[in-house]
């Protein structure tokens, strides 16, 4: 009987890690931008290339990225940037073969 209790625990215990690993911190985390940030969005002449910029207008860091649609092919994502307060700062991202269909961003708080 103790052996089973053990085994069952062990299994729960290992269950809930698996679980905790499925679902990432960052997916927790992560917002559409809200009143402490203003993001302009652009795309470039050939249709290809995204941009975001932002401003921290928060008293606080923050972390954004471009989320950028692309026609046909696989969306993409620009790399995390980390904005201290008052500053301005891109993050950019390039489609493949049918160009980009939208560009938003993701937004931490640090």
């Amino acid at each position: 009987m103790g052996i089973r209790r053990r085994a069952l625990t062990l299994a729960a215990v290992l269950g809930l890690a698996t679980l905790a690993q499925l679902a990432p911190a960052e997916a927790v985390l992560k917002r559409p931008p809200g009143g402490g940030e203003s993001c302009t969005y652009s795309v470039s002449d050939d249709g290809y290339n995204a941009t975001a910029v932002c401003k921290n207008n928060n008293n606080h860091p923050i972390e954004f990225r471009a989320v950028i649609v692309c026609g046909w092919d696989w969306d993409t994502e620009g790399p995390w940037v980390t904005l201290q307060p008052g500053k301005r700062k891109s993050s950019s991202g390039r489609c493949g073969g049918s160009g980009v269909g939208g560009v938003s961003v993701d937004v931490r708080d640090l």
